[in-house]
This record gives structure tokens, sequence and C-alpha cells, in this order.
């Protein structure tokens, strides 16, 4: 049995939403955008939204609920999703590593049979609709592990298709063009304009404990059970050794140097860090405000 964060980063899309609407924001750009369900709220809200982020799955993901504005997955392309077809060779021990020690053999043969149709699917919108549907089914089965008595037993095919069939719902236009990019954080910051940056940044040294629900489904996109994400980040600013007061601030003030040109920069944080990150604020921005409906919840608001 995996064990799984009890607390992961939560971002309320309908907070920002609040935020932007009272500061006339129509555009952001979040650098760091993990799974974009945030973005996905603003875009629906009508703000143009730009996201990056160095797991590839996360960019997947938003392809289908970001960047895609009418393509859904019909009934019939859901099927040939979830269930093997006739005529094509699947990787069936592609994921074998993880059976028994993650999954059962049925299990890490249909992650294969996924991994297959998935890199088959006709488009970009496609492939992320069913990225985001399957991850579901990872989480699922992960928790299922930890309480297998309180969650119910679901055939994998069936499982599938119903979250497949869920992501439906994300599917939205905002009458603007919207982008993801896999990318670091300056790249992103200087391919697009907008009024305001937003960043949830990582905590200290946290691109060395990610969530099993990250690293996993980016072993499973990238046909690698052992996969080691850590070195997506080992080069960048947040992956070189952050575990000190002095490197993490560093870190930080390089993020909103970067971010200099954008009218606005929030950073999401808690109660207990928002003093830090108020006095690193000062040197890049004329006017700082906190905004904290939560303890756990707190906006650290910069203006030029």
């Amino acid at each position: 049995m995996i064990d799984l964060n009890e607390r992961t980063r939560r971002i309320s899309g309908s907070r920002l939403a609040d935020l932007f609407f009272a500061r006339d924001i129509t555009s952001v750009v979040d650098p760091f955008m993990g799974m974009p369900n945030h973005l996905n709220y603003l875009k629906r809200h009508g703000i143009t939204v730009h996201g990056g982020d160095l797991v590839e799955w996360f960019v997947r993901a938003g392809e289908g609920m970001i960047v895609n504005d009418f393509t859904v997955l019909r009934d019939s392309e859901v099927a040939e999703i979830v269930e093997m077809l006739p005529g094509r060779i699947y990787p069936l021990d592609l994921f074998k590593g993880w059976d028994g020690v993650f999954f059962s053999e049925e299990q890490c043969a249909y992650l294969g049979v996924w991994h297959s149709n998935v890199h088959n699917l006709r488009s970009d919108g496609q492939t992320g609709l069913a990225v985001i549907g399957l991850w579901h089914v990872l989480c699922y089965w992960l928790q299922k592990g930890h309480a297998p008595d309180e969650m119910a037993d679901v055939p994998p095919s069936e499982l599938a298709w119903r979250y497949i069939r869920e992501t439906e719902r994300l599917v939205c236009t905002n009458n603007a063009r919207n982008t993801v990019r896999r990318a670091d954080f300056n790249s992103t910051l200087s391919a697009r304009k907008a009024d305001c940056v937003y960043f949830s940044p990582p905590g200290k040294n946290a691109m060395k404990k990610a969530d099993a629900r990250v690293w996993m489904w980016e072993a499973w996109w990238q046909g690698n059970p052992y996969l080691n994400i850590e070195q997506y980040y080992r080069d960048t600013v947040f992956g070189q050794r952050t575990s000190d007061d002095g490197s993490y601030d560093r870190a930080i003030s390089t993020v909103l140097a970067a971010a200099q040109d954008y009218p606005f920069v929030i950073v999401q944080t808690t109660a207990a860090d928002a003093p830090r990150f108020e006095r690193l604020f000062a040197p890049h921005r004329t006017a700082v405000e906190i905004v904290a409906p939560y303890p756990e919840e707190v906006y650290v608001i910069g203006k030029n």
C-alpha cells in the first residue's frame, strides 16, 4: 500500500475569480499550474488563462480542459479507450513492475491497454480528457487500497467509462485563446502577457516529496513505471537546494522578478507564511495587500 498525503495543494477557482473581478483582472498566467481545475473554472467565467508546468500529464490535462473549447469524447470513442481493440497488440506487461506492489495484475494490464489507446487518440483535446478521466481511476484505486471495505469493487473498464464520460462537463469556451505549455516559469511568463501572474509556490524541498497521484500518473503517461519525477525539477529554481530559508527566499524572489512586467502578482500561501511573502514582495511591487479568508488560504497581492 502506498502512502497518500493527507493534505495536498487546494486552489479555489471561485475565490480567485472573486479576487480577479474585484480588481478588473481579465487574464492570468499560472507558471506552476499543476492539475489546472482552477484555470478551467476561471475560463468558464470569462477569464483568459495561460498555464505552464514541467509535468507532462498536467499539460495534457490542460489541453483537454483549457485549450480545448468544443471537443468531447462520444460514447463510441470512450469505448475505444477503456477496452482492448481487435487487431491491436497491447503492452500488457508495461506496468508489471507495479503488480502486487501498488495494483493487481488485472489493473496493471488495464493500465497498459489505456496507455496504448490514449496515445492513439486523434486530437490533443480528446487525449487531455482521457488523461483526466483515467487519472481519477488511478486515484480511486489508490484510495481503495487504504479503505478496501469502504469503496465498491468496480470493473476497471466500467470505472474508466464513468470517469471519462464525466469530463464532458469540463469543456467550455470563453471566446479567447487560452494556452498551456510544458516549460519552466521563465519560458511561460515570457511567452504570454496578461493582467496577472498567479502561483501557489511549492514548499521547501517539495519537489522531492511529490504526491503519488502525481508521479505515478506521469510514469503512466511516459510508459515507464520506474520514472523518477524529481529529475524534471533538478535544475529548476525550486529543484535546487531550497530546504533553508535563504535559498527558498531567493527562489521566490527570482519568480517575482520574472513577473515584474505584469500589473498584478497573486501568491497563495498560509497565515504562517504570509509575512515572509509580504517581505519578499516589497522590492518588486509598489503596493502589497493581504486577503485572508482562512488561516490555510491566504493571498498576498502585489500591484504595480
